[in-house]
């Protein structure tokens, strides 16, 4: 059976959505596509660059720190909801094919889902990291907006 046939869809809490979760699907001995909130201190990488034809093949491309700002690449889709009833301004950002660094053939899209409004106490609300690994596009009437 094929990943791509499947109709199991797993959402998984941030102890689970990590590198050796995408390594199990990789394997295929997981077959199910997967929403996974993921720690605010992971790490992926995009994609290597061309190799130039010298030496062994790069696997990895830039890192991309959650907790650092400064090492985000650019996303490649955002949104901006300007007032959502319960939750206010949401800004939504993605990055397409990333990886985990154990594994680098697996692409992962990242998602960042930010509540611009500060909590009743005055801080920020932390920033939700969410991945998605699998064949199919979830859709669109399941989506924020």
């Amino acid at each position: 059976m094929n990943r791509a046939s499947t109709s199991v869809l797993a959402v998984l809490d941030r102890e689970y959505g990590n590198a050796t979760w995408v390594l199990a699907l990789a394997q295929a001995s997981i077959q199910a596509d997967c929403l996974m909130r993921v720690r605010k201190n992971a790490c992926l990488w995009s994609a290597p660059p061309v190799n130039s034809g010298r030496g062994r093949p790069r696997k990895h491309g830039q890192k991309m720190r959650l907790n650092d700002p400064t090492t985000w690449l650019e996303a490649d889709t955002a949104i901006e909801i300007d007032e959502h009833p319960e939750l206010g301004q949401v800004r939504v950002r993605q990055w397409l094919d990333l990886h985990f660094y154990r594994v680098p053939g697996q692409k992962v899209n990242l998602i960042l889902v930010e509540r611009m409004k500060p909590m009743s106490n005055g801080q920020p609300f932390p920033p939700l990291w969410l991945a998605w690994v699998g064949e199919r596009t979830l859709p669109k009437r399941n989506c924020l907006v």
